[in-house]
């Protein structure tokens, strides 16, 4: 389908036009798209769900989505569509443009069958409008080795052994421990084998300055439990000529204790290394308490996943609750009316049902909310306490008290 705004035209691109897509969205974002990253690119590429906006021949403005199956809270799946990709031009800006493929996404996954959309954000103020609510946050980290020292009673890794391989050689194992962390945390999703490969290429574009992709993997008994993908940047800068290089650490992941402890202290044991960094960790991480001083672990706090229900009653049924609720959600919703009304809502730890109501609404909310509520990783109740979700303080917090997640959300991939 094509659709106009004053003389531009709004379309799915070709696979012949997927490099000029990405040049364009690249220049979006102020940068140029190199070959490498063309190719990176082409690998989780999914043309039909990718849109532009043309003036003439030229792309003015740009926007995607990716298919996903991501983790709910309680460990259910639902499906999802991961929005990326989303830039306008300067010159086309304050015309609708933004508005109008926005709108023209939500009706396509909507139609799709996908009751959430999920979406990185580069600019957070942008996608309220939208109905996209900050559902999940994460750990930026950076760690003085020289002296940072790991605590004598974490777990025991004597079982452990940790080696240094070319990360393309265990591809097979980082997707079989991705696949069986995934249903332990909302808001991970299931990376197949195109995301894995995403994960383990080395292109030159991706090194800024660093050596090229390393990575530790983790055994016990004989089968990996663990990995961490690493980059590190040697110098002697430091003002009396000490060992100034740094770790920037990509992805780290383990399926047991032992095996999480192993590749941190591998991390912080590399010469010549002052710093050790991690970009993207879960609000709950573990690098503090292995420590013998939590203060050596310097974090800052960073919005991630922002979340949109384009289902309402299919998005709160695929998702499991914490306490019993059975209450009647008022939604307002701006772009998606077939969500706007009022809703029951009855679950608890073991499913949900959602279903159209005449009953009074007993909690009053923009759909934007729910997102942000979704995966239990911000309270119903801190939003009613800002005014954005309006009820008798005794209701709100019993559904607030549902909604939770027993462990924070989080998503270790950006899309």
């Amino acid at each position: 389908m094509t659709g106009h705004t004053n003389e531009l035209v709004t379309r799915s691109v070709s696979e012949a036009e997927l490099d000029t897509f990405f040049r364009a969205v690249f220049g979006a974002f102020g940068a140029d798209a190199t070959d490498d990253e063309l190719a990176m690119e082409r690998i989780t590429a999914e043309p039909e769900r990718t849109i532009a906006v043309f003036d003439d021949d030229e792309i003015v403005a740009t926007a995607g989505a990716f298919t996903f199956a991501m983790t709910a809270p309680g460990g259910s799946s639902v499906a999802t569509a991961g929005v990326t990709f989303v830039g306008v031009r300067p010159t086309h800006r304050r015309r609708g443009v933004l508005a109008g493929m926005m709108a023209r996404q939500l009706h396509d996954v909507h139609d799709r069958g996908e009751p959430i959309a999920a979406l990185w954000a580069s600019e957070a103020a942008i996608y309220g409008r939208f109905g996209y609510g900050l559902a999940s946050q994460l750990l930026r980290v950076e760690v003085d080795r020289v002296d940072a020292a790991m605590r004598k009673d974490v777990a025991d890794e004597s079982g452990v052994r940790v080696r240094l391989v070319s990360p393309a050689t265990v591809a097979d194992d980082i997707e079989r421990i991705d696949k069986e962390l995934t249903s332990q945390r909302a808001g991970s999703f299931l990376r197949d084998k195109r995301w894995i490969e995403m994960l383990v290429q080395d292109p030159q574009s991706r090194r800024q300055g660093r050596s090229s992709l390393q990575c530790f993997l983790a055994e016990e008994a004989g089968r990996a439990t663990g990995y961490a993908l690493y980059r590190t940047k040697g110098g002697n800068v430091h003002p009396y000529g000490l060992p100034d290089g740094e770790v920037a650490v990509g992805s780290q992941a383990a399926l047991t204790p032992p095996a999480n402890t192993a590749l941190t202290r591998s991390l912080l044991s590399l010469d010549l290394m002052r710093r050790v960094k991690w970009w993207n960790l879960p609000v709950d991480a573990t690098l503090p308490h292995l420590l013998r001083d939590p203060r050596h672990v310097r974090t800052t706090l960073l919005d991630a996943l922002h979340i949109r229900l384009v289902e309402v009653p299919a998005a709160l049924a695929a998702r499991r609750y914490l306490a019993p609720v059975d209450v009647v959600l008022e939604v307002s919703d701006a772009l998606c009316p077939w969500n706007v009304g009022r809703w029951h809502l009855v679950g608890g730890p073991d499913g949900a049902t959602c279903e159209r109501t005449d009953a009074p609404g007993q909690l009053t909310t923009p759909v934007e909310s729910l997102g942000a509520a979704y995966l239990g990783g911000t309270s119903l109740s801190t939003l009613a306490a800002t005014g954005r979700v309006g009820g008798d303080a005794k209701t709100v917090d019993a559904v607030a008290t549902a909604f939770g997640s027993l462990a924070p959300p989080w998503c270790p991939t950006v899309f």
